[in-house]
């Protein structure tokens, strides 16, 4: 079918983007020393900064280390796995796919995934992009997943995992982040382009954007430039776990840089990848029919970035992280992605807005808290959204926070006055309960969670 006028084209890509500064910007050198003092911290290997402001990539590097083993460098084109910042790629292929007629957001999945039991339900692509489909998470069955995460698995062998299984709630009645929908969004472009998502990357995107070190990742392929992934055991340094790469697919299986990710976020925000109308569909939140605000749109979230509103998605896969943002009042985007899991991106994204934005230190207060609230914010509060359970308990004159987690480390409750608490592991974790207690809402990560106490 011929696409309509309205479709965004390709053309003259190169005009968007003006080249490096010959000479560094003012806050370059404090950038440097930012992630330098990273590094430092033993559970540190390399990461990949891009860094774009009005249309212009102001820094892209690499920093540190690609792969320990050999102290290879990281190199500002060096490939890193982005995990779930793999989902805005997939939501606009999904939208640029719409503007093509191919398909509709009220189309139901078994149109394009026919041997998907569904249980009687109709489930649309728009609850998969905005994970409001109740389908189960296949990364959260447990150990039997877990044991079979080194394998390739076909979709049929992947999607058993959460095939038949009870829905997590009604079709479009609440929200909860899931793979899963984003793995089904996957086989629907298959469906409508007739080849693999990975081919689809790079024929609608990597290729037209100059995206050039942007690809789906491979076990089998001899990938140029690719990172090691790593994670710490028992304080020691060691390979991540084997992932098979057919596994995350269009939930999370794409490599790329930190100058990459800063410019696609300037083209779609620019409306150069979707009209502008899609983009704004894209990044506006799912409000459910309760009122709630979920915060997340097609494939990003929308929230705040040291008090200032912005565009984000981070992403977490097995030897790596990632964060990118847009803030949008300063229309600066930044991209840091970290091949260990435990050095975070998102801290260091923040840190380097905060430089380049020449924001003061946010110092959190550290007042006692009165015997009655104390009393009042005590329980364990159930994050459904997030399958976390935190437990709040007092710890003398303060509250404690203790998350029934493997690995998950009590934290103090810092108490800014009324119903606010900042965390104290990162004074940026912002706490909220109810005035009766019943509810406590985590801001973190530019996202917004609510607990319910039990």
């Amino acid at each position: 079918m011929k696409p309509p006028s309205s479709l965004v084209r390709f053309a003259a890509w190169s005009v968007l983007f003006a080249p490096l500064w010959a000479q560094d910007p003012a806050w370059a050198g404090k950038v440097d020393a930012l992630v330098a003092e990273r590094l430092a911290v033993p559970d540190a290997v390399g990461f990949s900064v891009g860094i774009a402001q009005h249309g212009k990539v102001l820094l892209a590097k690499g920093y540190g280390l690609a792969e320990a083993e050999f102290r290879v460098p990281a190199k500002a084109t060096t490939r890193f796995r982005i995990g779930s910042i793999t989902k805005q790629f997939t939501a606009a292929l999904i939208l640029r796919a719409l503007a093509a007629e191919k398909l509709a957001l009220g189309d139901g999945i078994e149109r394009y995934v026919p041997d998907f039991p569904l249980q009687g339900r109709t489930v649309t692509l728009r609850q998969l992009l905005t994970h409001s489909s109740g389908l189960p998470n296949y990364t959260d069955v447990g150990e039997a997943w877990e044991r079979t995460t080194p394998l390739e698995l076909s979709d049929h062998e992947l999607l058993a995992y959460v095939a038949g299984k009870p829905f997590d709630f009604e079709p479009g009645t609440d929200w909860r982040y899931s793979n899963t929908g984003y793995y089904l969004l996957g086989m629907v472009l298959e469906k409508v382009h007739g080849k693999p998502y990975a081919q689809i990357v790079q024929d609608e995107l990597a290729l037209p954007l100059l995206l050039s070190n942007t690809r789906y990742d491979s076990n089998r392929d001899l990938i140029e430039n690719r990172a090691q992934g790593y994670t710490v055991r028992d304080g020691k340094l060691g390979n991540d776990d084997l992932l098979g790469m057919s596994q995350p697919g269009a939930a999370g299986g794409l490599l790329s840089t930190g100058e990459d990710l800063v410019r696609w976020s300037v083209a779609l925000a620019a409306g150069k990848v979707v009209p502008p109308e899609l983009y704004k569909l894209m990044t506006t939140p799912l409000v459910l029919t309760n009122g709630r605000d979920t915060g997340y749109g097609f494939g990003v979230m929308r929230g705040e970035v040291l008090g200032k509103p912005a565009i984000l998605h981070g992403g977490g896969i097995h030897g790596f992280n990632s964060q990118l943002l847009h803030v949008l009042d300063a229309d600066l985007h930044v991209a840091v992605i970290s091949n260990c899991e435990r050095a975070s991106s998102d801290k260091l994204a923040k840190a380097i807005v905060r430089v380049v934005l020449d924001l003061p230190e946010f110092v959190a207060k550290d007042l006692p808290v009165p015997v009655a609230t104390r009393a009042l914010y005590k329980g364990d509060y159930a994050f459904a959204d997030i399958g976390l359970t935190l437990r709040i308990d007092e710890k003398g004159e303060k509250l404690r926070g203790v998350g029934q987690a493997e690995g998950q480390q009590p934290f103090d409750l810092l108490w800014q006055g009324e119903q606010e608490f900042r965390a104290s592991f990162d004074a940026e974790v912002r706490l909220v309960f109810s005035a009766d207690g019943k509810e406590l809402v985590l801001h973190q990560g530019g996202g917004l969670f609510v607990g319910k106490r039990k």
